[in-house]
């Protein structure tokens, strides 16, 4: 059976943590927002994302355009958290620690020197350390350690207590959220745009003037829009969580493994990636690879216990950078592709995607994400 639901002037598809923030501004900004989710509002990526707020990853192999959208976003950062956490009531789990990269041997020191200038060259303070400094700022790591590279800029968020907190603060303003409903069609009619909605008791309509495309890696599996295709493919990721005594502060990084400390004694290990398309299951190999990365770092996470193996999908397409912008059918806006970026990309995403649905104009921030790019090379693969 069909019904009508009521308009909407802007539908977001996805409740992930790029499209609840985008839910969040537009709301602020006086529009009427529905968002649907086919599952719980942070299902895919967002909720098992280790929200490591570090633009200064990979910096090198990153093309600067994306350097400072990172760099916007991480800004915008402690504004966006004290929004979020006033509207909607309830914490972020953001910290300001930093980052501890650290080295085992004399290849990992020169990686360090090699990411220390990269930083530099790019306005990113870094402070290289010994070993005895590093092992000071955090006492359990290896006696093996023999050098670090602290980053004080790095931040991180709780993405499991950030979706939440996203959702209940976008309810504050009054955002219709529609979780457990599915999108089956976004297609032209009259002068808007309507969806036909999947529900527990059946189909129904909602006619909005605008759609954002914020569905992470469902964005072309299972809904069907006028728009061509991109190439949007998911990459699993697992994390391990392990449970216990506290053992540190910082973020730990090195080139095999990354260690992410939360409240209560909880640690994050991460991540794999694999390309095993929409497969969800944990692997013993994945599991084994960061345990091991690990202990070599922190020798006392042994006698932690495994609480958790978590699974995600990160959505990205061939290269590998976030697509923002409006698409050739009018109405219609995609926020996706943001790959391992959606946390640290979410605040500027919103506010760029915002700013370009109420005005009408492509902000230059986001110039060089638009679609035209992907559908280029899509349309010269096919042939």
């Amino acid at each position: 059976m069909t019904s009508d639901r009521r308009l909407s002037e802007v539908a977001i598809v996805g409740a992930g943590v790029v499209g609840l923030s985008c839910a969040f501004e537009l709301a602020k900004r006086g529009k009427s927002v529905t968002v649907i989710e086919r599952e719980k509002a942070g299902f895919g990526a967002s909720t098992v994302a280790a929200g490591m707020l570090t633009p200064s990853f990979e910096v090198e192999l990153t093309p600067p355009e994306l350097v400072e959208l990172q760099l916007d976003s991480l800004r915008r950062y402690p504004g966006f958290v004290s929004e979020i956490e006033a509207a909607g009531g309830l914490s972020c789990g953001y910290r300001d620690e930093g980052t501890l990269w650290v080295s085992r041997h004399r290849d990992d020191e020169l990686e360090l020197d090699h990411i220390r200038q990269i930083q530099e060259d790019r306005g990113l303070p870094a402070k290289r350390l010994t070993g005895r400094e590093t092992r000071g700022i955090e006492p359990y790591l290896s006696p093996r350690i023999i050098g670090g590279l602290l980053v004080e800029t790095d931040h991180q968020v709780n993405s499991r207590k950030l979706v939440p907190a996203l959702a209940a603060a976008c309810r504050s303003v009054g955002v219709e959220l529609l979780e457990q409903t599915g999108v089956r069609s976004v297609q032209r009619s009259g002068g808007g745009l309507q969806l036909t909605l999947e529900e527990r008791d059946g189909v129904s309509i909602l006619t909005a003037d605008q759609v954002l495309l914020a569905a992470g890696v469902w964005l072309e599996e299972g809904l069907v829009t006028p728009l061509p295709r991109i190439g949007m493919r998911p990459i699993k990721g697992q994390i391990v969580h392990l449970k216990g005594q506290p053992l540190v502060d910082h973020v730990l990084r090195n080139s095999d493994v990354y260690i992410v400390p939360r409240a209560g004694g909880e640690l994050l290990l991460g991540a794999t990636e694999e390309e095993q398309g929409f497969d969800m299951e944990p692997t013993a190999g994945g599991t084994l690879d960061l345990l091991r990365y690990a202990f070599e770092v922190l020798p006392g996470l042994y006698d932690l216990y495994v609480s958790e193996i978590d699974v995600g999908l990160r959505p990205a397409v061939s290269d590998h950078q976030p697509v923002l912008g409006p698409t050739d059918s009018e109405g219609i806006f995609i926020a996706g592709g943001h790959y391992r970026g959606g946390v640290i990309l979410a605040p500027a995403t919103a506010h760029w995607m915002a700013e370009l649905m109420t005005t009408g104009n492509v902000p230059r921030a986001i110039e060089p994400f638009g679609v035209g790019r992907l559908v280029a090379r899509e349309q010269e693969a096919a042939g």
